[in-house]
């Protein structure tokens, strides 16, 4: 009799301990898969301390991008970090995801090439996707570079691996060849994490994207889930502490004294959307 009481006891017990601390998860441990550059840096280098002040375990992961938003659907992770607005509206996944707050934009750089000049620069080396391609023309038009884009029936056209605008040749390069082809170029134009993850000197960036509606339109963001944000107040509580440590000062600091101009992240693309 007492060997049954005693094993109704800690059943008890541990029901009640299940109660009060949502069973089969850490009420104070926040999950989040992210990109490895600037997300994870970020997380786990800023954030993370933001958050111990605040009770919270940080935990971060970096996982391939195409599986983020399925493994925060699925209760993997309680947030991701690595994609801006118009992609996660792609998303279709029967757990609907919300962007709770835009946190950085990377933008697309031009960058001196080894046949750099201070009067002419007549070649010209970008991604050969189509839609770093066309952001890289549009700046390229925008600062001054071409004197017109290459437009046909309202579209931006390509022939080839290379483009004539006036006189200046632009030449189409796979997005993995860009650094090592700096030297045969007098500009580049390089997407924010190429230039990162090649180990560019930033002292060689001469000008970027820089409109303030691109900046707030393609900001990165923390994507959570939608019903548990509504539903879960323990939920909530961790991407409401989540989302005031990305949108701080701190993080702003850290993200210009860590790349030093290369990443835009201030009140221009820390918005809150909660």
């Amino acid at each position: 009799m007492k060997k049954i009481l005693t094993v109704l006891l800690v059943a008890l017990l541990l029901t009640t301990t299940c109660f009060f601390t949502a069973c089969g998860s850490n009420d104070k441990t926040i999950t989040v898969c992210a990109s490895e550059l600037p997300h994870a840096d970020i997380l786990e280098n800023c954030v993370a301390d933001i958050l111990k002040e605040q009770g919270y375990t940080l935990q971060v992961k970096v996982i391939d991008w195409t599986t983020q938003n399925d493994a925060v659907a699925q209760g993997d992770y309680d947030a991701n970090y690595f994609q801006h607005v118009p992609y996660l509206e792609t998303y279709t996944g029967a757990t609907k995801l919300f962007p709770a707050c835009k946190v950085h934009y990377e933008p697309l750089g031009i960058y001196k090439g080894g046949r750099y000049s201070t009067s002419a620069n007549n070649s010209i080396a970008i991604c050969d996707d189509e839609s770093n391609a066309v952001r890289a023309l549009e700046l390229l038009f925008a600062k001054g570079y071409i004197s017109s884009l290459p437009v046909e029936n309202g579209k931006l056209t390509f022939t080839g691996s290379t483009t004539t605008v006036g006189d200046v040749t632009i030449n189409l390069i796979a997005e993995n060849l860009l650094v090592a082809g700096m030297p045969d170029y007098a500009l580049v134009c390089l997407p924010c994490n190429t230039a990162m993850t090649g180990n560019v000197d930033q002292t060689l960036r001469i000008d970027q994207e820089d409109d303030a509606d691109l900046v707030a339109g393609k900001a990165n963001v923390l994507a959570a889930r939608l019903d548990d944000y509504q539903n879960d107040p323990v939920y909530k509580a961790k991407i409401d502490a989540l989302v005031d440590a990305l949108l701080s000062e701190d993080v702003a600091n850290y993200v210009a004294q860590t790349w030093g101009g290369a990443i835009t992240c201030d009140s221009s693309s820390q918005i809150d959307l909660r």
